[in-house]
Order: structure tokens, then sequence, then C-alpha cells
């Protein structure tokens, strides 16, 4: 009796011990998982941070019906962002602007939704239509818009988060009384279509209010699946865009 006794209560002390273990090692791989989180949101803030805090207001010369007009190059929707930056990833080993995109798309591994980065040298003016640029028009105030082409993963697109749920790009934009034309202008900028933050000019195709055209500043949430971080699914930033002031 006392042999069985003394069986029973090793098996109890060595099932606590399994349990206790797995336990341990349960909160170590996720504090693990939460600290890889960390380290990965601080990279990808502050690579964020610098470029969009570099964005360059640069105007693409192109033709339309015959005329040379000046057309922003900026994209602003609820799900990504395109710019021209003089900030590259890259480091000073890249020379000269930089056309950057990030946007939400289906996670490479098939695990939710995850943040991508697009990163090229600028391309010559004539190289943007069709690559950048899809069309352009005048609306029935002679104002010209540009259409742009969709966000695509590319083989070589950076992952900067994964295991997201969502994403949502917000801009911030001046209030109308901000905005104040120069003289014998005729700019405005308007919210665009589908959501899309876009370039409209004055009446000869020219932007002589161009600063009025980027928006203040981005703000980015991020939604993670699963809560963990600052225990929490949802995370927000806000960058201030110089360029836009």
């Amino acid at each position: 009796m006392e042999l069985l006794v003394s069986i029973t209560l090793m098996g109890l002390v060595t099932v606590a011990i399994h349990s206790g273990f797995r336990l341990t090692l349960n909160s170590w791989e996720k504090s693990e998982k939460v600290l890889q989180r960390q380290r990965t949101l601080h990279f990808v803030l502050d690579l964020i941070s610098r470029q969009v805090s570099s964005i360059v207001p640069y105007y693409s010369r192109q033709q339309l019906e015959g005329t040379p007009v000046d057309v922003l190059l900026f994209q602003g929707t609820t799900q990504g962002i395109r710019f021209v930056s003089s900030f590259s990833s890259e480091g000073r080993s890249a020379d000269g602007l930089r056309l950057v995109e990030y946007f939400l798309a289906d996670s490479p591994d098939g695990d939710g939704k995850a943040l991508l980065a697009n990163e090229t040298p600028l391309l010559e003016n004539s190289e943007l239509v069709g690559k950048v640029f899809t069309s352009f028009s005048r609306t029935e105030d002679s104002y010209v818009v540009s259409e742009f082409g969709a966000f695509v993963s590319r083989p070589d697109s950076s992952v900067l988060v994964q295991g997201l749920a969502d994403a949502h790009f917000g801009f911030v934009k001046k209030d109308k009384d901000e905005d104040v034309p120069a003289p014998g202008a005729n700019n405005t900028l308007l919210a665009g279509r589908n959501g899309m933050l876009m370039a409209f000019l004055n009446r000869r195709g020219r932007g002589s209010n161009r600063r009025t055209q980027l928006p203040l500043g981005l703000e980015l949430k991020l939604t993670w699946q699963d809560t963990g971080f600052f225990q929490t699914q949802d995370f927000v930033i806000a960058i201030p865009i110089p360029a836009g002031v």
C-alpha cells in the first residue's frame, strides 16, 4: 500500500513538473513573439518615418491633349501610399530620388495580411506612364487629374509586417480656409475618386500653389490578428509630412 501511495505521489509530482515546464515554455515563446514584434515594429516605424518625412513634391512633366502638364507623383488610398522620397532604405549607397510604395496585401506565407514595401530609383517621366500613371484627364472645370496603377506585390517586395488583419492609411489635410491660391491661380485639392488623394492642377496644367497638394501628415493604423503587443491588436502612428506644410 505504501508503495502504491509513493508511486501515485511521484506521478502527481511528475505531472505538475511537466505542466509547469510547458507553461514556462509557452510563456517564453509568447514573450519572444512579442519581443520580435516590438523589434520589427521599431524598424518599420523608423523606416516609414524617415521616408515619409523625406517626401519630395515631385512633378512629372506629361502630355495631355498635346499640352504639357506637370502632374504631382503622389497617391494616397486607405490601403496604400505611393510617393517620391529623398531617403532610401538602402542607405547612402542609393543615390538620387526613390519611388516608394507601402501597401496592404495578402501575406506571402498565407497567414492573414502583410504590410509590403516597394522601392525603386525614380524613373524618367516617359517611363512613368504605364508603370505608375495609367491615364490623365480633365474635369468639367478643366482641372487635370491623374489615375494611378494598382499596388502590386513583386518578387523583390519587402515584407515589413506580417500577421495583420488589416491596415488603414489616413491622411491629414488642410482645412479649406487654409489653402490660399497663388495670384491668378485656380488650384484646389479634392478627395478624388475611390478614396484616392489626387492632384488637381490649375487651368494651365501648372501647380502654382503646389504646396497645398500634399497632405500634412500620414496616419497609419495596423491591426494584428491576435493580441500580445501592448495587450492590444491595434497600433496607430502619425507621421508629419514637412513638404505638405
